[in-house]
């Protein structure tokens, strides 16, 4: 019941920030720029698979740059209202456990992620559908795959538990903007460099863009899911064992 308090009270929360907005900016300017190129590209080879490259191409560059900054700015607004109005203090007096208060945000920021990258997927198909009508060579294209779409946002979502539970620490830990959104920078530009190292695998900020790479997609699943369970465990036991916020 603490939990289902806490999950209430950070949903009404949202409504103070702007991270439920750039939920839906963020996807959208991947799709207007997927879109572009669909439609300057002077001209496609014979068997070109437009959803296999039009769709991997989305969520690659959602995977290894948008979202990571996306997760940084969301946890860094929802612990924002909190770290401003010096409203932690308040906020632990009240009847509700500090665990809770934790894992309610760390669950809030999951779902944003979640909504972002659907709302990705529902983007890419809007594109892919558009550029059958605009270009005559795509229009045997053939269907929407839902299922495939489905499986992609799945997968990139599990991959980034880690990051999320990463960046709900950092954000709650210190106050500001600067490190949390440094923190989301610093990690993104160094993956960058990392992609293509024999570590790279296990980089937090390349799991989900290790889902498209071959042999690292269990790696990356395996590292999302119980490497973000325990960062969070990690990040809660710290969180209510501080005596000054």
């Amino acid at each position: 019941m603490s939990l289902i308090r806490a999950l209430n009270a950070e949903l009404l929360k949202l409504k103070r920030t702007l991270a439920f907005r750039v939920v839906f900016v963020l996807p959208l300017l991947i799709a207007v720029l997927q879109f572009f190129i669909i439609l300057r590209t002077k001209k496609y080879a014979p068997g070109f698979n437009l959803w296999q490259t039009h769709g991997t191409n989305s969520f690659q560059i959602w995977a290894v740059f948008m979202m990571p900054l996306l997760i940084a700015l969301v946890t860094a607004l929802l612990n924002g209202i909190e770290h401003s109005d010096k409203q932690w203090k308040h906020l632990f007096a009240l009847p509700v456990p500090r665990s809770a208060v934790y894992f309610a945000k760390l669950m809030v920021a999951q779902g944003l992620i979640l909504t972002s990258t659907l709302v990705l997927a529902v983007f890419t198909a809007i594109v892919g559908v558009a550029g059958m009508y605009l270009r005559p060579e795509l229009a045997n294209a053939g269907p929407v795959p839902y299922v495939w779409l489905a499986k992609q946002v799945a997968f990139i979502w599990l991959a980034s538990w880690l990051i999320i539970a990463i960046h709900t620490w950092i954000s709650m830990r210190w106050a500001g903007f600067p490190i949390a959104l440094g923190a989301g920078i610093g990690g993104t530009f160094f993956a960058l460099f990392a992609a293509s190292a024999a570590l790279g695998k296990y980089y937090p900020w390349l799991l989900p863009m290790n889902i498209f790479v071959e042999g690292r997609f269990a790696m990356a699943l395996l590292l999302g899911i119980v490497g973000g369970i325990v960062a969070a465990l990690l990040g809660c036991f710290e969180f209510t064992r501080r005596d000054v916020m």
